[in-house]
Parts: C-alpha cells; sequence; structure tokens
C-alpha cells in the first residue's frame, strides 16, 4: 500500500479541512487513481450540547484539482479508505498553509499508521526549514468496510419539491447569528417562484393538524437592495403584533420559537430547472402519481412553498463553507423531511461540497 503527493492547492485543502471538521470528529478520506472524497457526519454523541445527528458533509475532487505527482496504489483496486481526526487534519493544513511546499505520504506499518505532511517553509532570507507533521491513521478500511460507512456515501435527494439557489452566505451567515439568540431551530421555506423564508421555531412538529399549502404574501417590509434582498418580521410571543401570513401558516406545522417570532424572506432568487422534469404520456398521462402531482404543482401552483426544520447549529455548519468561496450554491428541498445544499467551487471541475440535513427528529 502506497500513497504519495503534493499539494498544489495548499489552501483549498485547509479550508475543505475547515469546512468538514465543523460537522464531525472523524473525517473519512478516500483515495483512488482519478478522484479523492472526503466524508463526514454530525453524529448525536459528537456534541452533546448542541444535539445535532443526522447531518452529512461529502466532497469529491479530481485528483489533479488538490494534489500533482499523486502516486497510489494499493490491493484494492488502488484505492485506500482511511479515517482520521478531523482536527488533526486541520491543524497540519493550518501550518501548511502559508509554506513553499507541502507533500503527503503515508508512513508507519499498517498497525500503526500514519498520513505524514512534510511542510517546506521559507524565511526571508530564502533559508528553507522543513517540518513534518504526523497525522494518526484512526482505520484502513477494506472495500467491504468503505461500503458499509455511511460517510463514504454521496448523500441526495432523489426526487425533490424545490430547487432553488439562496442568497450569499455571508448574509445567510448574519441572519442566523440573531437567530441563534432566540432558538435552536429554523424552518426553511421555498417556492418556485424565487422565494426562500427563514422562520424561528421551538423544534415542534404538528403532524396531527391538517396543513395548508402556503401561499405567497407580500413583504412587509422590502431591502432597498436588489434581486434577493430579505424582509424581516417580528412578533414577541403573547405581544399585539400580528406574524405574516406565511409565517402563520408554516407555524401550522411547526411550533413557535419560545423568545421571539422571527422571519426573514429573501425574494428574486432563481430557481435552476429541476433534474428531470416530469413529462406528458402521448394519451395526456403521467407514468406516476408523483410526476402528475410535480406537474401540477409547476403549472399552477408555484408559489407553494415546501418546508423543513432543521437545528440552527446545523445550519450554521454548512454556513462554513464560505470559507471555499463557492461559485454557486444550489439548494433542494424535500418537503418536511430533508434539506440539501451544493456548493459548486471554483476552479474545481465543478467539484462540489454537499451537506445533506434530514429534517429534525426524522433520524
Amino acid at each position: 500500500m502506497r500513497l504519495k503527493a503534493s499539494i498544489q492547492r495548499n489552501l483549498l485543502f485547509f479550508k475543505l479541512a475547515q469546512a468538514v471538521e465543523k460537522v464531525g470528529k472523524s473525517l473519512y478520506i478516500k483515495f483512488s487513481k482519478d478522484y479523492v472524497a472526503f466524508g463526514a457526519n454530525h453524529g448525536i454523541g459528537d456534541d452533546p450540547n448542541e444535539g445535532g445527528g443526522g447531518l452529512q458533509c461529502w466532497s469529491r475532487l479530481p485528483a489533479g484539482a488538490l494534489f500533482y505527482g499523486y502516486q497510489i496504489h494499493s490491493n484494492s483496486n488502488d484505492e485506500i479508505n482511511i479515517e482520521l481526526r478531523a482536527e488533526d487534519l486541520l491543524l497540519a493544513m493550518r501550518t501548511a498553509n502559508n509554506s513553499s511546499s507541502v507533500t503527503m505520504r503515508m508512513t508507519g506499518r499498517t498497525a500503526d499508521p500514519y498520513l505524514t505532511f512534510v511542510v517546506t517553509t521559507e524565511d526571508h532570507l530564502g533559508n528553507t526549514r522543513p517540518i513534518t507533521l504526523d497525522i494518526p491513521i484512526l482505520k484502513i478500511l477494506t472495500t467491504s468496510g468503505a461500503e458499509d460507512t455511511h460517510a463514504f456515501d454521496e448523500p441526495g435527494i432523489e426526487d425533490p419539491d424545490v430547487y432553488i439557489m439562496p442568497p450569499q452566505l455571508d448574509r445567510l451567515r448574519n441572519m442566523l447569528s440573531s437567530y441563534k439568540a432566540l432558538c435552536d431551530y429554523v424552518v426553511i421555506s421555498a417556492n418556485l417562484m424565487g422565494d426562500m423564508v427563514f422562520t424561528t421555531s421551538n423544534g415542534d412538529i404538528l403532524d396531527d393538524r391538517e396543513v395548508p399549502s402556503l401561499t405567497p404574501s407580500p413583504p412587509v417590509h422590502a431591502s432597498s437592495s436588489g434581486g434577493g434582498g430579505p424582509s424581516h418580521r417580528k412578533a414577541e410571543k403573547g405581544g399585539g403584533g400580528s406574524i405574516q401570513n406565511s409565517t402563520d401558516q408554516i407555524m401550522r406545522r411547526y411550533g413557535l420559537a419560545e423568545k421571539a417570532q422571527v422571519e426573514t424572506r429573501f425574494s428574486n432568487l432563481f430557481n435552476p430547472p429541476l433534474a428531470e422534469e416530469p413529462q406528458m404520456n402521448e394519451d395526456g398521462t403521467y407514468n406516476s402519481k408523483r410526476d402528475e402531482m410535480k406537474a401540477d404543482r409547476t403549472r399552477n401552483r408555484p408559489g407553494k412553498f415546501d418546508s423543513v426544520m432543521i437545528r440552527v447549529s446545523d445550519l450554521q455548519r454548512v454556513l462554513q463553507s464560505q470559507n471555499v468561496r463557492p461559485q454557486n450554491v444550489i439548494c433542494s428541498l424535500l418537503d418536511n423531511q430533508s434539506i440539501l445544499f451544493m456548493v459548486y467551487m471554483r476552479d474545481t471541475d465543478n467539484a462540489t461540497l454537499v451537506y445533506f440535513i434530514p429534517q429534525a427528529g426524522c433520524i
């Protein structure tokens, strides 16, 4: 088993490690001849104070996007699957961030393996100094072991109800910092007319009530900026203020936040076309009831909101992907079940950083 490479994009490797480290304590990496894949899960025990469980982060990049002089050999179809501590990799890449060169290789014996980085730094006189960093490999997984490890699987939503490009991630981070002081949960709602709504919640899912379709309502206060500008509405619990109509309807499914009810609406966002638009047969029928419902919704009810409730802390972890300077972000949502963020990284042949979050309480 052999793995050796020089890292040509130290900053990208560092930013990836930084984003993934926020998700889970363990990081899983698959090295193959053509690509490198990273995966992490936020398990229930990772942070008892934050709850969690179910958030998955995954990324796959061409090997050439990170390395040059890349050499790999193993008896498992030239694939090597490892598990290590995410914070160890982050520490190593932080050290390598301002270096002149970095090489990576597997060292040690099978019973005591390391992922070793040799970081070469240069002082103002041009003198170089190598620094060796040994990261303990917790496990080297067999092919079958990797197949049974959920973190190696690319997450996805097979048939989402809505695709939408959310606002810039730094704007969402600013919004979420205020939500964090008010509640532990946020309801994300979106429709096919470019509207996306973030609503505070206490985490209750009111399944025993009949939930009406949400209908668009005019924003209470529109920002002076261009498309995608937010509008806000806040009502203290027990106070006399009325909450915007869409929030009232959303909260028929999800419970009110304890401290204050806040809604932030973004309008004029872009809805990318669905991956597979339902096609009508020659006789006017569709292949499935699901296709018929999607076609009806697209034609007749594009303003209908679909919603999912997640923990604020999980969304904060997703927004750490801002550090990779994404080119685009696409959000897909399956009503009352899950949400997926696909973060497209620059100059990586459309490589993505993918975050999957099931609805709180659905794991």
